[in-house]
């Protein structure tokens, strides 16, 4: 069997990251080496239409911290990927001159199109998915991508300004959420959700079974199993496990209105992640509300995966 060792590069909205995996070509994917940084660019540039200079700085440097950490590990293979938040930024191309100059290779800015369909490819990828239409959603900072499809195709795909950092650059609400703040959030949430709506009304079998991926979907999943789990709650692996939308409603309650200290002592909530998972909750259970989504099955695989996946054609 013939092995790949692949590193991807993942500039997203919230966070940037590097995964660095062996591909083989049954599939089969072997974490190497995974580091991660957050960044929140996609709330300034929702606010300023740009990444300031003193972002664009952190960025850079950012950047080289993972080029090395790739370096160390040779990889033969470098994917690198740029969503939302450079998407959209006037200085976008700017960036990506500064990050292509790092790492060494092109960096491929992702339409919310193509996003969204590397999206799919990992989730179903990592997660069981037969015959029968799924919906897999992907909720970023920048963005939410949404798929319809089967293991054997890509029936429709569709992107949606709904990330996290993007929401709470664009309305400024506050920490903790006010009710005025998450009414907010849900309206804009209903508001722009009709395109995945429509993608359930072609294919409504695919609400059946309906697969999310993301970090914000993972750390409610660990917050949830965290108070059943002896385990700390931040290594808990949750590819494969249900949130329920009655669970999904409590917790946006609770974490809306908790103080950032409070949010923090709770299971499996990371600092820097702890100021958007507020946002990230009640999106989500607007979401599965409008839609009538029963249950979300957590896929630990996503954007990063599926754009192996894409690049090695498994």
């Amino acid at each position: 069997m013939t092995t790949v060792r692949v590193a991807v590069y993942d500039l997203g909205s919230s966070s940037f990251h590097l995964l660095v995996v062996d591909a083989g070509n049954d599939g089969v994917l072997t974490p190497l080496l995974r580091r991660r940084s957050f960044l929140h660019l996609g709330a300034e540039v929702a606010q300023r239409g740009l990444v300031p200079p003193e972002r664009l700085t952190s960025a850079v440097r950012t950047v080289q911290r993972l080029r090395r950490a790739a370096d160390e590990v040779q990889p033969d293979l470098v994917v690198a990927v740029a969503t939302a938040a450079l998407r959209e930024a006037a200085n976008g191309p700017q960036l990506i001159g500064r990050f292509e100059g790092v790492i060494g290779s092109p960096v491929t800015l992702l339409s919310g199109v193509e996003e969204a369909r590397l999206c799919f490819l990992g989730q179903r990828a990592g997660v069981w998915v037969g015959k029968d239409p799924v919906l897999g959603l992907d909720l970023g900072g920048g963005s939410l991508e949404a798929g319809v499809g089967t293991a054997e195709e890509i029936v429709d795909v569709a992107s949606v300004a709904l990330g996290t950092a993007r929401l709470q650059g664009e309305l400024g609400i506050g920490d903790p959420l006010s009710d005025s703040d998450r009414a907010s959030l849900a309206s804009l949430t209903l508001d722009r959700a009709d395109p995945i709506r429509s993608m359930l009304e072609d294919t409504p079998a695919a609400g059946q079974r309906v697969i999310a991926s993301g970090g914000t979907v993972r750390a409610l999943a660990r917050l949830a199993l965290g108070h059943y789990r002896s385990l700390k709650a931040a290594s808990l692996p949750v590819n494969q496990v249900e949130l329920p939308a009655g669970q999904l409603h409590q917790l946006a309650d609770q974490l809306a209105v908790l103080e950032p200290a409070e949010r923090l002592v709770l299971p499996g909530i990371q600092s820097r992640r702890a100021p958007l998972l507020p946002v990230g909750a009640v999106v989500l259970s607007t979401l599965v509300e409008r839609l009538g989504i029963g249950r979300l099955v957590v896929s630990e695989w996503g954007l990063r995966e599926g754009a192996v996946i894409s690049a090695l054609a498994l």
